[in-house]
């Protein structure tokens, strides 16, 4: 237990502390900050006292994280639910007593969890993987029967599986990846095959083929460090500076926006526009100096911000707005991301 506490530890203080500080490039791994949902199928190579080891089949179903990368490699956490056979023949050449099944098929079901490290490498992902699982297992017959020492109980049909696994996987889309994994697997008990035998527990290796399913990956198609679902403009020049919305800050000063405050028009939730560009008001006041010093404010953190004046009731009003943008879309997220940002620190 021990030993375990201290594998998880290492790997979380790796993952967060020494991990960041050796990345090197804007890129995200492909399964940066990824949910992965997976379902494979299979087939298992049992390793046990019986002599002739035949192939059989399995299944498994993966739950998976993987933290977020911005390098060729990348860490998660990983869990596995997996069911199968595992089939032999032939015991021994030898006359024995009592006699001894000469072959036998155990189902199996196991569930556990692990680590997972995932390698860049061109249009692959390799991965290798080190989990523990508890493991229900029922030796038989090849026709459903329970084999003698299943039959009158002479073990305990639950153990722990220790499994290492080394695999590669192969993205088609941001959603999508194709799988292959081969994995040895050591049991906690040398009854997988209801015979007890020798000095070593019994082995089963398997393989798997299947497709896993993602959600939240980071994805960033222009490289410039800003994940897309909140990168504003999504086509900046390779090796350009951005700001936290993605948006080159190269010559920003000299960027010129004529807004028509003539066609100036109320669309909803604060965002206003005068039909081509889109712009939202941070706050509104009664007195102008008020206003010009939440403005002094904003123009401090680099967005581009005016004062318009408004005719409510009786009274002029100050509108302060930020803009601006070419949707109402892009709008609301600038809007979001904007108060996010400045909520504690727009005092006035």
């Amino acid at each position: 237990m021990n030993s375990l506490f201290l594998t998880c530890f290492s790997f979380l203080i790796f993952n967060q502390f020494i991990t960041p500080q050796t990345l090197l490039s804007k890129v995200f791994h492909p399964l940066s900050n990824a949910f992965g949902i997976t379902v494979e199928l299979g087939g298992t190579i049992p390793k046990t006292d019986y002599k002739l080891d035949e192939l059989d089949m399995a299944g498994r179903i993966l739950l998976e994280y993987y933290f977020t990368s911005r390098s060729s490699h990348a860490f998660g956490l990983r869990l596995v639910g997996s069911g199968g056979y595992l089939y032999s023949e032939v015991f021994t050449n030898e006359i024995i007593y009592p006699p001894v099944s000469d072959h036998f098929r155990t189902g199996f079901l196991s569930l556990g969890g692990g680590f997972v490290y995932a390698l860049k490498l061109g249009s692959g992902v390799p991965y290798l993987s080190a989990t523990v699982a508890y493991t229900w297992f029922d030796p038989r017959d090849k026709n459903g029967y329970r084999l003698p020492n299943n039959h009158f109980s002479m073990y305990k049909k639950e153990t722990v599986l220790y499994s290492g696994e080394a695999g590669i996987r192969f993205p088609f889309n941001d959603m999508w990846s194709l799988n292959l994994g081969l994995n040895i697997h050591f049991a906690n008990s040398d009854y997988l095959d209801d015979i007890k035998k020798g000095l070593h527990n019994d082995v089963f290796l398997s393989f798997y083929i299947g497709l896993s399913f993602y959600i939240g990956k980071n994805v960033d198609n222009d490289n410039d460090g800003v994940d897309d679902d909140i990168d504003l403009c999504l086509d900046t020049p390779e090796g350009e500076e951005v700001d936290e919305f993605g948006c080159s800050t190269t010559n920003i000063s000299l960027q010129v926006v004529v807004y028509d405050s003539l066609k100036d028009n109320f669309i909803s939730n604060g965002i206003f526009t005068d039909g081509t560009l889109f712009c939202f008001q941070v706050d509104i006041f009664r007195d102008r100096k008020v206003a010009e010093k939440l403005l002094k404010k904003i123009f401090t953190y680099g967005y581009n911000s005016n004062i318009f004046s408004m005719n409510i009731g009786n009274s002029v009003w100050y509108s302060v707005r930020v803009g601006y943008s070419d949707s109402l879309q892009e709008a609301k997220l600038f809007k979001e991301l904007f108060f996010k940002k400045t909520r504690l620190k727009l005092k006035y």
